[in-house]
């Protein structure tokens, strides 16, 4: 009866260390897969982040462009407008040196 004792408390000590070895490796890799998916979920939320500041960034760009080329084209228009007033004097005062000549041509082809 000593013996069966014995036997029961060695058999149940074995059990219940072979469980506990066991569940502490499956706690443990259980742990490490956990930590992993972590880091991976860490990796890219860390991957989308530079995802969205890329893409903010080249919104901003794209916009400064956009600025710019409006800008450009704003200052464009601001110059023919100034320059208008002065093309026009010039194509008037051309033509009146054209009508002057003319005149002068057709004085010398009929004197009066």
């Amino acid at each position: 009866m000593n013996n069966l004792v014995k036997i029961k408390a060695a058999l149940l000590f074995v059990i219940l260390t072979t469980n506990l070895g066991i569940y502490s490796s499956v706690q443990a890799d259980t742990n490490r897969k956990i930590g992993q998916n972590q880091q991976y979920i860490k990796k890219q939320s860390t991957s989308q982040e530079l995802w969205q500041r890329f893409r903010q960034r080249q919104d901003e760009i794209r916009l400064q462009q956009q600025h710019r080329i409006e800008q450009f084209s704003v200052e464009n228009q601001l110059r023919q407008q100034q320059f208008e007033p002065l093309v026009i004097d010039r194509l008037r005062q051309q033509q009146r040196q054209e009508l002057e000549t003319f005149r002068l041509q057709q004085k010398l082809r009929n004197p009066q």
